[in-house]
């Protein structure tokens, strides 16, 4: 009886480290710009138009890796609200949006987008880079990497939500109310 009290102690134990191992090995968003010029698996990356307002790299494969999926990944990982893709490339040279381009050559990627954006994802072998850009690059500037580790597979190009009109609006009137309010106490 010990010894199968014993077998199973030791396997639970097993088993116990095994998930710690696991998530100690589990993927994480990591800050690796925003100059151009930083090291993802012992490869030196160097990017164009430099430098982003910040360059985040995702050290595992994020799945799926639909436009959609990967807004929800970034919104999550900078704290964002990011409206829809305004364009993608399916892989490094083809599947594109229309008015939109991506080449390959000599281990230089580069991606022309026909509308403005400030975050882009590129998805290389099992990692993602993801970078910010202070200000919307303009529509049809491209964007140049070299120095992955792996090849690259797809990029999603996004726009910041910008809050409508109705919205400051709001913010006034409440603003306006709380003065108000502020002043009444006062008189009182």
């Amino acid at each position: 009886m010990k010894s199968i009290t014993s077998i199973a102690t030791r396997a639970s134990m097993l088993a116990a480290v095994t998930l710690m191992a696991g998530a100690a090995q589990a993927a994480t968003w990591v800050d690796v710009g925003p100059a151009s010029g930083f090291i993802i698996d012992g490869s030196a990356v160097t990017y164009t138009p430099s430098p982003a307002l910040m360059v985040k790299y995702y050290d595992g494969n994020l799945t799926p890796q639909s436009p959609t999926d990967i807004q929800g990944y970034i919104n999550d990982a900078f704290g964002t609200s990011l409206g829809a893709a305004v364009s993608y490339c399916d892989s490094a040279t083809s599947g594109c949006t229309a008015g939109s381009s991506a080449a390959a050559g000599g281990g230089v990627n580069s991606f022309t987008s026909a509308a403005a954006y400030d975050y882009l994802a590129i998805h290389f072998g099992q990692g993602e880079l993801v970078f910010h850009w202070a200000a919307p690059l303009a529509a049809g500037s491209t964007f140049t990497v070299a120095g992955l580790p792996k090849d690259l597979s797809n990029y999603r190009a996004y726009v910041s939500a910008i809050p409508e009109p109705e919205t400051y609006a709001m913010l006034l009137a409440g603003l306006g109310v709380l003065g108000w309010m502020a002043r009444r106490r006062q008189a009182k």
